[in-house]
């Protein structure tokens, strides 16, 4: 009876003292008491007591509950509260027991505590924590109330690529305790900052205590200012290692009297204004879609190994001071960019545009073989506004040891864009009397008169055959064709040569141009001469007339072509013409012009299969107008040119010479017929520089031409 007794007492207690724990496993043995007894996964089993004194007790299955331990490793589960145990399921051994619902949440007790793909775990009680990682797609919130980081094995936070510590209570970051315990952003992972006061110099975000690792991401979410005097954003960072500090959202006016260091890569997707007398330096570049404003600030600098631009945003730089890209630094454009602002470039500095277009409204200054723009693709080099007779400089080079700068004025007021490669694109017909570089230039619209360009090159730029100075050159221009648009141009000792581009420009269209020796860029002999080339209008057709010396060549293919823009040209006829037939002028009536301006041009190809181009010659289809076609030579040698007039009418023309303030220093009244005219303009009494000229009738006036007296 005794015996009894304490038996119910015994079973009266664990079910009393137990009744939480349920075990499941297989049908219960006797003998598997004390077994259940030392199982690691369950501390206690509690076995029901009406189950246990039923008849049936022994066939029944038996469960139990799997207690936490504080050691044990720890994962979300799902979304929650760091202090609720619904957020997180426990192992003891990380996975090899299988996972069960935590019966408490992790301390810096535990081992490792993951934040998993997902989950969203938020901290805003008292807590403490170590060895805690943040897996891609998991996220920690600090929202209230003290996190403290605790000093364990390794890094003590861990944020994998794709995870993110989100810090969103004001003036309230973790505490590290011991001041060792470290939180570590790797490659892609985020430190989101979504609190005020965290940011002062060397506390906050700005302490030892976080290591950001390359391309490791410092978000700024806020609409309100950071703190920048004297601050340093990653002050660990090394010269490999290149973080980004991101900003979100629009920002007021920051900057102080001291400087500002960003040791990293600045990606504003927020406007953002920076002023005050402070350095600015930008380590890794700037980039994103906002808006950079550093118009009253102090110099901006990126002095980076490796820096980047890119983003839509627009950049303003300093006015006084601008901008420096450093000694040895290299930047890569990502995608286009637009800059106010002038840009000084030291030693050693490069930008390389790949296929990314640079637009600058300023200059940039400071070019050299090892310190310019890398125009090593279809990429360009952007100037705004250029105008007047200031040069404007394109510093461009094909790679990234030489540069074959531009120099670009009287532009009409237009943006321009210049790259330059190594090679004859498309190729020339005796490439081996060239310099060995194919400029191109690009309009933002068609200029209203003549522009100047200079192509400046080196001793051994050249080909092989290529006769540097005193030699003459000629400018080819290619529309499909090559056109030598400027002949007998000299050569100055210091290897530049000064041409000029008048109608060909066409707007938003790539201009090939190239510099060679004479006849090199349309023939390699004087098979085929032109003699003359010319048109008149009679009633509503247009008379073509020419003459060619062809004697070195058996026989010429002629072809007469017309263009409705001057760039475009289709063949109207052709003639195969023996070396007898050529000592005959030719003739040809377009007898069905295209309404408005009509451009001709002769293509022959000799017995050899070269090809040569003729001038241009514009007749209008109309009642009345006429059109300054161009200036040759321009530069204007010896004092004189010719002017090219195309008129619709035989007409009264009064021509206009005036400097570039407008002041008128010639004029004369001479008489055009209906067609094309040549007219010889003497100016032996104008002193070198920059004119003007532009041509009045009855009912209208011309555009104006520039053109440059030697």
């Amino acid at each position: 009876m005794k015996k009894v007794c304490f038996l119910s007492v015994v079973l009266f207690f664990m079910f009393t003292c137990f009744s939480k724990a349920q075990v499941s496993s297989n049908d219960y043995q006797p003998d598997g008491i004390s077994d259940l007894s030392n199982d690691k996964a369950a501390d206690h089993v509690l076995l029901n007591s009406a189950a246990f004194n039923s008849p049936a007790f022994f066939n029944v299955k038996k469960t139990a509950t799997i207690f936490s331990g504080a050691t044990d490793h720890f994962r979300s589960v799902q979304t929650g509260d760091w202090g609720a145990i619904t957020t997180w399921e426990t192992s003891p051994d990380g996975g090899i027991t299988p996972w069960t619902a935590a019966t408490l949440t992790p301390t810096s007790a535990a081992n490792i505590i993951q934040i998993r793909n997902g989950h969203t775990v938020t901290v805003n009680t008292n807590e403490n924590m170590d060895q805690v990682i943040i897996e891609n797609g998991g996220l920690l919130l600090h929202i209230a109330n003290t996190l403290t980081v605790n000093d364990g094995i390794g890094d003590d936070i861990i944020v994998q690529s794709g995870g993110i510590f989100t810090l969103a209570s004001n003036s309230n970051g973790p505490q590290f305790s011991p001041v060792t315990a470290t939180a570590n952003i790797n490659t892609g992972g985020m430190l989101r900052l979504s609190a005020s006061g965290l940011t002062a110099a060397g506390t906050g975000v700005h302490a030892s205590n976080y290591i950001y690792q390359n391309v490791s991401i410092l978000e700024y979410t806020l609409n309100l200012i950071f703190s920048t005097d004297g601050v340093t954003f990653f002050p660990n960072a090394n010269a490999t290692t290149i973080p980004v500090f991101r900003i979100t959202d629009n920002i007021g006016i920051v900057g102080a009297l001291s400087t500002t260091t960003i040791n990293g890569l600045f990606e504003a997707n927020g406007n953002i204004t920076f002023q005050n007398a402070g350095t600015k330096i930008f380590r890794n570049g700037i980039i994103g879609t906002g808006n950079v404003n550093g118009a009253t600030s102090g110099k901006f600098i990126i002095n980076g190994a490796t820096a980047s631009f890119g983003g839509s945003g627009l950049l303003t730089l300093p006015i006084t001071d601008g901008m420096d890209i450093g000694t040895t630094t290299t930047i890569t454009m990502l995608s286009n960019k637009s800059i106010i602002g002038n840009i000084a470039l030291l030693s050693n500095a490069l930008v390389i545009l790949g296929t990314n277009n640079l637009t600058i409204t300023g200059n940039i200054n400071g070019g050299s073989a090892t310190s310019h723009i890398v125009t090593n693709s279809t990429g360009k080099l952007e100037i705004n506004n250029i105008a007047g007779a200031t040069p404007r400089i394109f510093p461009i080079g094909a790679n990234t040891t030489t540069i074959n700068p531009l120099a670009i004025f009287n532009g009409d007021g237009l943006n321009y864009g210049a790259r330059v490669e190594i090679g004859l694109n498309p190729g020339i017909a005796f490439p081996v009397s060239a310099v060995n570089r194919t400029w191109v230039v690009r309009p933002s619209a068609t200029p209203a008169g003549t522009v100047n360009v200079n192509f400046f090159y080196i001793n051994g730029d050249g080909n092989a055959l290529f006769a540097y100075f005193p030699a003459t050159v000629e400018l080819g221009f290619n529309t499909g064709v090559w056109n030598v648009i400027n002949t007998g141009l000299t050569q100055t000792g210091n290897f530049e040569v000064l041409g000029t581009v008048n109608t060909l420009f066409a707007a938003n269209t790539d201009a090939p141009l190239v510099i060679a020796n004479l006849g090199a860029i349309l023939a390699n002999s004087n098979s085929v001469l032109v003699d003359y080339f010319s048109g008149i209008k009679q009633n509503n057709d247009h008379v073509l007339n020419w003459k060619l010396t062809c004697s070195s060549s058996p026989f010429v293919n002629t072809e007469l072509e017309r263009s409705t823009d001057g760039r475009n040209y289709k063949s109207i006829t052709g003639i195969n013409a023996t070396a007898l037939r050529c000592q005959q002028p030719f003739s040809y009536t377009d007898a069905g012009p295209a309404t408005g301006t009509n451009y001709y041009r002769l293509k022959m190809t000799d017995a050899d299969g070269k090809v040569l181009y003729s001038t241009v010659v514009v007749l209008i289809h109309a009642n009345n107008g006429f059109e300054f076609v161009n200036i040759s030579p321009n530069p204007v040698v010896g004092g004189s040119f010719d002017l090219k007039v195309s008129t619709a009418k035989n007409t009264q023309l009064q021509i206009i010479i005036t400097d570039m303030q407008g002041r008128v220093l010639q004029q004369r009244t001479v008489s055009t017929i209906a067609g094309f005219n040549s007219i010889p303009i003497n100016v032996t009494k104008l002193a070198a520089g920059t004119y003007q000229i532009y041509g009045i009738t009855a009912h209208e006036r011309s555009k104006v031409l520039r053109f440059v007296v030697q």
